[in-house]
């Protein structure tokens, strides 16, 4: 299984590398000191210092391949470090989400959530754990928890391994990328999911609005240690913003005075006697530093062609699959010049369907999809499908496998072309199966972004990339002259890049709104909410000869765990308030009220209990009004009978 629980003995003599945490009064869960990590050549971490505090929540940052994913691993226990400290508090639990699941492919989605249920400490009876995973579940977009693991998406799959270590309610969350294959109902729930945990969290994520709403320290990957940034990830945009212009002022600096050092140097020979070894050894250094300065992506989205009148005309367009129901129905839409279209919508409605069909990879069930003769299409999935594994990452950059790359009227070595997308030189020979995902991504961009294009077809383009390529990509699509369609997920993205949004609620509907993803989530949150009270209004002024007349709609049945629930319900409530008591007790004890630390625990202790009765009763309350309902429905059915 993937999730893993270590009891290492904290280290109490280790000093707090992050003096901002000297704040809390707690003794760190996690601490790691000179942490050393490398992959042949490649230098990950080197002398890196960690320390985790209870209920912090942590967003790890850096550029692809910095080793953020395998930082998470070390933490969890999956590898270990070459060299360094790494300990946690005796008895701390830890729940670890990766990218890729491990999974055994003869449960259910719901028994693969029930097996994090299980691993809780919670004192929650069978038929409780059952009915908060069938719940975590449906908030996370899972439609039929029974399916076998083995018939199941890639992203369902990813959805029930998250309602896991949900469940296991540890000390400690590691979450990487969290947010992937998540609808947009989804990611709001989990983020408020996350705020309200109690637990330590450290997760990696590309969703920049879901970082800032989540986490209060941000842990930055660079130049292989790690820097800590007290706040939000806009105060470490912020405080990043100013750290890289006093770089660049300190570079400049550097610069002038190698150029003053490189003309001494090169005067007589006479000039430079013995006295002046410390001169020409600063020299080198200031030659040497000239290695250091982080490269950054070079990025430019070619335009194929001009574009003629006709770019992309869809009339009366359905899309699916046959002897199923639509999932796009007389779609309407007329591609102009520099249009930026999101498609956003719930998981399973037909998002990536309808780009495979743009691309021509699907054939429409019905309707005219007529593609203008200068439009040229480059399409990228989900999947980054286009690159051989066993490949070189040279190899892989063009398709003969050549040293030179004809990008227009240029021609590049391709060494140099793929260092203006990060790659370095000692990556050329590295497997194609080694790279991350925002590296998969990059090198497949190396690839495409040779032949010019003037149609733009991505699908979740975000995923797997770090914050510097993303910002890069965006700015690129933003001054790209052709067209754009991108299905994302990422709310930031699509704000700063597209013009328009494509709403594909689900049942075939679908709803084009100008402007970006916050303009149209506030219109649609006005029209809810206009559309919720003309139906109260409705209801009220309705006369009750014409409501009688009208058969009542039947409300949802309870469940069977929602009445396993009911029959147990008054025990579980009288040992959560035991639990209760019990704590308050606690702070009664002089012992514990002389030590700090034992108050905290003992207050942490109370605030848990209290919420666990709270939500007992809300539970009970929840359930039993929905019973009712039903009972009443069900007896007036038999009484018209």
């Amino acid at each position: 299984m993937w999730l893993t629980t270590a009891a290492w003995t904290l280290c109490k003599s280790c000093p707090d590398p992050l003096p901002h945490r000297a704040l809390r009064p707690y003794m760190p869960l996690l601490t790691a000191q000179n942490l050393a990590l490398s992959f042949g050549p490649t230098v990950l971490l080197d002398d890196a210092d960690l320390n985790i505090a209870r209920g912090e929540k942590v967003g790890l940052v850096g550029i692809n391949g910095c080793g953020k994913s395998t930082l998470m691993r070390v933490l969890a226990g999956s590898e270990r470090a070459d060299s360094g400290d790494l300990a946690w508090r005796s008895g701390a639990r830890i729940a670890w989400l990766p990218q890729v699941p491990t999974l055994d492919e003869t449960l259910s989605l719901r028994q693969v959530a029930m097996a994090g249920a299980q691993s809780s400490v919670s004192s929650l009876e069978p038929f409780e754990r059952e009915l908060r995973a069938e719940r975590t579940l449906g908030r996370l977009g899972v439609r039929d928890p029974d399916l076998l693991v083995g018939h199941a998406s890639g992203g369902a799959r990813r959805r029930a391994a998250l309602a896991a270590v949900l469940m296991e309610e540890p000390d400690i969350l590691l979450l990487d990328e969290p947010t992937n294959h998540l609808d947009m109902a989804a990611v709001h729930w989990l983020e408020q999911h996350l705020q309200q945990l109690g637990c330590a969290i450290i997760l990696t994520t590309h969703d920049r609005y879901f970082l800032d709403a989540v986490v209060d320290r941000i842990v930055e990957i660079r130049k292989h240690r790690l820097w800590s940034w007290p706040g939000t990830f806009s105060d470490w945009v912020a405080g990043r913003a100013e750290q890289e212009a006093l770089e660049e002022r300190t570079e400049r600096n550097r610069k002038r005075l190698l150029q003053v050092e490189l003309q001494w140097l090169g005067r007589s020979p006479q000039a430079r006697t013995t006295k002046q070894k410390a001169r020409i050894q600063r020299v080198d250094e200031l030659r040497d530093a000239d290695e250091k300065v982080e490269s950054r992506i070079q990025l430019q989205v070619r335009q194929g062609g001009r574009l003629g009148k006709t770019i992309l005309n869809v009339r009366d367009l359905t899309v699916g699959f046959p002897n199923m129901p639509p999932l796009v129905k007389d779609l309407e839409l007329s591609m102009i010049r520099g249009s930026r279209i999101g498609v956003v919508g719930p998981n399973g409605v037909g998002k990536t369907t309808l780009l495979r069909t743009f691309a021509g990879e699907h054939a429409p069930l019905s309707g005219k999809l007529e593609v203008g003769h200068n439009t040229h299409i480059l399409y990228i999935d989900q999947e980054r499908s286009g690159l051989d594994d066993n490949a070189t990452v040279r190899a892989s950059a063009t398709e003969a496998g050549g040293d030179w790359v004809q990008v227009g009227d240029e021609r590049v070595h391709v060494v140099s072309w793929l260092e203006r997308f990060l790659f370095a030189s000692h990556d050329m020979q590295q497997r194609v199966s080694t790279l991350s995902g925002g590296q998969r991504f990059r090198l497949l961009l190396a690839q495409r972004l040779q032949q010019p294009m003037n149609l733009l077809l991505l699908d979740e383009p975000t995923n797997d990339l770090d914050f510097e390529t993303l910002g890069v990509l965006e700015e690129a699509l933003r001054e790209y002259a052709g067209c754009l369609l991108v299905v994302s997920h990422d709310r930031c993205f699509l704000d700063r890049v597209c013009t328009a949004m494509l709403h594909l609620p689900g049942d075939g509907a679908w709803e084009l709104h100008a402007g970006g993803f916050s303009e149209w989530e506030a219109r649609m949150g006005h029209r809810d909410r206009a559309q919720a009270q003309a139906a109260r209004q409705a209801e009220t002024a309705a006369a009750p000869s014409a409501a009688a007349s009208v058969r009542p709609v039947a409300p949802a049945k309870p469940t069977m765990p929602e009445l396993k629930f009911l029959d147990r319900i008054d025990a579980a409530i009288e040992v959560a308030e035991g639990a209760q008591a019990a704590t308050e007790g606690m702070l009664t004890d002089p012992a514990v009220m002389a030590d700090r630390t034992k108050l905290a625990a003992a207050m942490a202790d109370l605030a848990a209990a209290t919420a666990d009765c709270e939500r007992l009763y809300a539970e009970w309350a929840r359930i039993e009004a929905k019973n009712e309902a039903w009972q009443t429905w069900r007896d007036d059915q038999a009484a018209r009978r």
